[in-house]
């Protein structure tokens, strides 16, 4: 296509982002609300927890009479309470994924070709990136890092798109917007380009916070983590710490995790093994009875067996390892 051809679409471009980027003119909220059979001015100022002379001049009425049917305004600003609002629809392009059991974030991006950053973007208020609810609804972007934004009322396109250092022609092809009428109040739009900063920084402190070892039980510490002396002349190194208590107190899981091993093990007795978020394994030998098995969810917290003094043991107590890589840490520089 020739020059001439090109110049009246990339006018009408350019001519779109001068109207989208003109501020909005602020005006108050309101909700739409069909008056029910029996219902009255009042049983609705009750429902949005408002005065009813606020309900009646957003409806610019000084008339209490309504009949059913009739769709009135509900003013916004400071009310609490209501009807709740379905969820906006994500920008075009976007598809709508149902964590299962089982799944991570990362086997996600993997499956969907996208970046951790590029799912953050586009949740950027996920509770976590390890400890998510089966269940939970999350947005697929399209390839490529972005940023959803909820657009409100009164924004100024102009300062929003600046403020976030977005392309402004991209703003407007991602989101198919068309005309100014195309922004509407809720809903989402999508910049690419822009990283998810604050919400990778807070997230990254959720997991620090998620990934703490608490102790597995409260008891005298026997047996340091290190070489120690076994006497005749002879030593071995220690993997773990080992800490007495009387036989059937409750073990905890230090951390949550999936049980990868729930069973007899030879020295250790019986063991429990727990692998966590990144692949970071905690141990629990020596117990008198396990109550957990192969392959369940356990909370930190949560009670996985009883102390015991079964297979390679002289008293009762746990022995507890963590283990990254599968190297052996010192416990006492992981837990809190």
């Amino acid at each position: 296509m020739s020059e001439q051809g090109q110049l009246p679409q990339r006018t009408s471009v350019f001519v779109l982002l001068w109207f989208l980027l003109i501020p909005a003119a602020s005006a108050e909220g309101f909700a739409l609300h069909t008056i029910q059979p029996g219902e009255t001015y009042a049983d609705v100022a009750s429902m949005y927890n408002l005065p009813v002379d606020a309900v009646l001049e957003a409806n610019g009425t000084q008339s209490v009479v309504v009949h059913p049917g009739d769709l009135i305004r509900v003013p916004l600003g400071e009310a609490t309470g209501g009807y709740a609002l379905p969820a906006p629809e994500p920008p075009p392009g976007f598809k709508l994924h149902v964590l299962q059991s089982g799944e991570t974030l990362s086997a996600i991006t993997e499956r969907y070709g996208i970046s951790m950053e590029s799912l953050v973007g586009a949740n950027p208020d996920l509770s976590s990136l390890d400890r998510l609810p089966v269940g939970v609804e999350l947005l697929i972007p399209p390839a490529g890092t972005g940023l959803l934004v909820p657009w409100e009322q009164g924004l100024d396109l102009a300062g929003l798109i600046h403020h976030y250092g977005a392309d402004p022609v991209d703003v407007v092809r991602a989101n198919r917007l068309h005309t100014p009428n195309d922004l509407k109040p809720g809903m989402l739009l999508w910049l690419p380009g822009v990283e998810p900063t604050a919400a990778l920084e807070r997230l990254a402190k959720v997991r620090e916070l998620e990934n703490m070892y608490v102790w597995p039980v409260h008891g005298r510490i026997t047996s340091y983590f290190g070489r120690r002396n076994l006497g005749m002349g002879t030593s071995n190194f220690h993997r773990g710490l080992d800490i007495a208590a009387p036989t059937g107190t409750p073990i905890v899981a230090s951390r949550s995790g999936t049980v990868s091993f729930a069973g007899w093990s030879g020295s250790y007795g019986y063991l429990v093994r727990i692998r966590h978020a990144g692949g970071d394994e905690t141990w629990y030998a020596h117990q008198s009875q396990i109550l957990t098995s192969n392959g369940a969810w356990v909370d930190q917290n949560e009670v996985i067996g009883r102390i015991g003094s079964t297979g390679l043991s002289t008293g009762p107590h746990i022995h507890f390892e963590i283990r990254r890589n599968g190297t052996a840490l010192n416990p006492l520089s992981e837990l809190r």
